[in-house]
């Protein structure tokens, strides 16, 4: 099985790739109050939701586990700040330290325990008024991804040489628990995305019982 820094290194060397974004970040505008908002934009890829940000004057810190989406990104917004990292691995920033972390289609490429790991640290990456926005696949987007391997774990498939997980609401609350998490929104809806439908879900979270 490939590495995702592999996976993506390789993905992202695709020429002319350049940001661009639709409007999901639009309805929570009143969250984003303040222009010096610590906003951490995890899996960025190419920038899509930074550019959104940098263009209405916030200045997201983009991260990502590619080096060259990393390189794309800053061809496009040369002055959005990065960091190189793999989530899976750790959230390198202080506990309480974020305000708005937006991980946008990219928390769906890891087994249980990873990703159980990684919304565990963001959750206390996040400050006791923070906000995680946050979209996911869906399972009915499975269908759409062409020859998949399914694992021992009914949402957790093989597709391209890498791990992809797919979410009902079941799932959604199994791994954002009540008992840790606000849920602010909830959505399942189809997007095209890259000249491609997608099917995704849309959350919004504040994280509850912060020590």
């Amino acid at each position: 099985m490939k590495s995702l820094k592999e996976y993506w290194n390789h993905s992202f060397q695709r020429p002319n790739m350049k940001p661009t974004y639709d409007n999901w970040l639009d309805k929570y505008s009143k969250e984003f109050n303040e222009a010096n908002m610590r906003i951490i934009d995890l899996g960025c890829g190419i920038g899509n939701n930074s550019l959104y940000l940098s263009e209405r004057g916030f200045n997201p810190i983009a991260c990502d586990i590619s080096e060259e989406a990393l390189r794309k990104l800053k061809g496009s917004i040369p002055d959005c700040a990065t960091h190189c990292f793999d989530m899976s691995e750790a959230i390198p920033f202080d506990k309480g330290s974020i305000d708005i972390l937006i991980t946008d289609l990219s928390l769906h490429y890891f087994d249980e325990d990873t990703t159980n790991k990684i919304i565990n640290n963001i959750h206390s990456a996040l400050n006791t008024k923070g906000l995680l926005l946050c979209r996911l696949n869906s399972t009915k987007e499975i269908v759409n991804k062409g020859e998949v391997q399914q694992s021992q774990d009914k949402y957790l498939y093989k597709n391209e040489g890498i791990n992809r997980r797919f979410f009902d609401q079941s799932e959604i609350e199994r791994f954002f628990s009540k008992d840790k998490w606000e849920y602010m929104y909830i959505e399942e809806y189809e997007l095209l995305r890259y000249q491609n439908k997608k099917v995704m879900w849309e959350i919004a979270l504040k994280p509850s019982n912060v020590v």
